[in-house]
């Protein structure tokens, strides 16, 4: 292999591993489906790995929620 082509790999696999990156970083948050019934009927989830996560102001990922729970802007009256 010549140097240019070397060069070429290395400049493609960077390219590729910031673009794995910034995606992985554009997650959205999504609310786990126990937790969305729950908020549904006006109450709270009781899972104990649910109630955990929502201390610590994340969505549980053990029953298939991601990223930080969104916080809902309230109506100014």
């Amino acid at each position: 292999m010549t140097k240019s082509s070397k060069s070429i790999i290395a400049l493609i696999a960077l390219s590729l591993a910031s673009a794995g990156f910034v995606f992985a970083a554009a997650a959205e948050s999504k609310t786990a489906g126990c937790c969305a019934k729950a908020a549904a009927d006006g109450k709270k989830c009781a899972h104990e790995c649910c109630v955990a996560a929502a201390k610590e102001g994340n969505n549980c990922t053990k029953c298939k929620g991601a990223g930080k729970i969104e916080k809902k802007a309230e109506a100014k009256k």
